[in-house]
């Protein structure tokens, strides 16, 4: 029978964090072993119709994927479309957490991403204990939920908007209700009121949201945020343990203790679980991915620089020409802005940024401590990425230039939303361009791909040519050539 899943589409996007060489980074930086992202097992419960999963399996051809949702839309979109981009190390079933059987064997990663919130008690016991039988020896698990009590505002928002829609049935009613219903109360809770505020910032970030987002998030059946120390607590009845968050803002937290923890720390000794449910206490944090593996004892959360020296980094940081005497300025993501007077913290943020879109191994730039320090610090501000492996694709196109084959078929659906081979998403929403990619499959030169755009356009060849290696270095700067 379909499910409210099957009703509604719920968006099925990449997510940065999600893939193994960006959760194996927390596991490198504790000093806990973990599989090779370009050579392993990964198990996606949920995964609704697997756009996270296929570029796993693009970014990885080595390894093999596995995925399953209990929507039987969303698996057969997903088997689709991976049978179109030839991804052949990636499965997708129709399964019921409860009736996952023990023949899927073990895995090195696994991702249970918006479920353990959203499912009723009996299914998030089924789902713990199918992550404690499933994980390997060396492997790493990441579950994603709402926090408590950070989001307890939004619980009562919630209830109040179930509320309101008990008689609308009809989906399309039941959400331009809902909408309409959030924008009335947002505007007549008052400002002054401490409560009637929170209230009111929460159901406009609520309006803010995807409808179908809105649908299955906050008006689904079951919505039980939960205590970061329940979830543990839970993990380690079925032999796991609690490493972080995987979050990089919170998950270095450990290692780059920040001043204003201070006394949270000494709050809670060396119970680090004790200190992230107190964290949440004290920032009401709405919202935690949290990453687990087999309980095997103390964890080393003590800073080593010598492990940020196995990992890879990749940012965006542009000099600034106009920089003040003595000091090094750069921009960075999101048109953020970055300083130092160090030479050497200058030299290495320089050359990341020189290697854009491409990543850069720390063995040979990190020679202390102080450096080792400063990436984690940009790495917890979200300044610069870490990874465990680099990402393969090219930046110098060839005589026959090739996009991944899942960006082919992206763009020859017409979607907008086209994944990188760095697992992440590029917007394309120009035709032209889109067309382009999907004649990139390796068979043409380009001087093929001149004639076949000019018949395309209609424009003259001058004009085809003269773009040509301009709009392929482009790609190529999105990551999306392949080598």
């Amino acid at each position: 029978m379909a499910n409210a899943y099957d009703h509604v589409r719920y968006p099925s996007l990449v997510q940065e964090g999600l893939h193994p060489a960006a959760i194996s980074v927390f596991a490198c930086l504790h000093d806990l072993p973990f599989v090779p992202a370009s050579d392993c097992r990964v198990l996606e419960i949920g995964c609704g119709e697997g756009a996270n999963l296929m570029s796993i399996a693009a970014t990885s051809p080595r390894s093999k994927l596995v995925g399953f949702d209990l929507a039987e839309t969303a698996i057969a979109n997903g088997r689709a479309r991976a049978a179109a981009a030839k991804l052949a190390n990636v499965e997708f079933s129709v399964m019921d957490i409860l009736k996952a059987p023990d023949s899927l064997g073990e895995f090195d990663y696994i991702i249970a991403h918006g479920v353990y919130a959203w499912v009723p008690a009996p299914v998030r016991e089924a789902l713990m204990r199918l992550i404690g039988r499933a994980l390997s020896r060396q492997g790493l698990a990441l579950i994603s939920y709402n926090a408590m009590p950070g989001c307890r505002v939004r619980q009562i928002v919630r209830d109040i908007l179930l509320d309101c829609l008990a008689g609308t049935v009809e989906i399309k009613s039941r959400l331009a209700a809902a909408r309409e219903w959030l924008e009335f109360l947002a505007a007549n809770w008052s400002a002054s009121d401490p409560l009637q505020h929170a209230m009111r910032e929460e159901a406009n970030y609520l309006l803010l949201r995807p409808p179908e987002v809105l649908f299955h998030d906050e008006m689904g059946d079951t919505y039980e945020p939960q205590f970061v120390s329940d979830v543990a607590a839970h993990a380690k009845r079925y032999g796991l343990q609690y490493i972080c968050d995987a979050q990089p803002a919170r998950g270095c937290e450990a290692l780059i203790p920040s001043a204003e923890r201070q006394v949270l720390r000494e709050r809670t000794g060396e119970d680090w679980v004790q200190f992230e449910q107190q964290y949440d206490y004290a920032t009401l944090l709405p919202y935690r991915e949290t990453l687990l593996c087999k309980d095997s004892g103390i964890i080393d959360r003590t800073m080593a620089w010598t492990r940020v020296r196995r990992l890879h980094a990749h940012g965006e940081f542009i000099p600034v020409d106009e920089a003040e005497s003595g000091k090094f300025e750069f921009r960075t993501r999101g048109d953020g802005r970055a300083s130092t007077s160090e030479a050497s913290i200058a030299t290495l943020l320089g050359h990341i940024g020189a290697a854009k879109p491409q990543s850069i191994p720390l063995a040979n730039e990190i020679d202390g401590r102080k450096l080792a320090e400063t990436v984690l610090r940009m790495f917890r501000t979200g300044a610069l990425s870490l990874q465990s492996e680099p990402f393969q694709f090219t930046l110098t196109p060839s005589e026959y230039p090739m996009a991944s084959a899942l960006a082919r078929i992206q763009a020859a659906r017409g979607e907008t939303a086209i994944t990188t081979l760095r697992h992440t998403t590029v917007n394309i929403s120009d035709t032209t361009t889109r067309h382009f990619v999907t004649l990139l499959d390796g068979t043409r030169t380009r001087n093929d791909l001149a004639l076949e755009m000019m018949r395309f356009t209609a424009l003259p060849e001058t004009t085809i040519v003269g773009k040509l290696k301009d709009n392929l270095n482009s790609l190529a700067q999105m990551a999306l050539l392949a080598a």
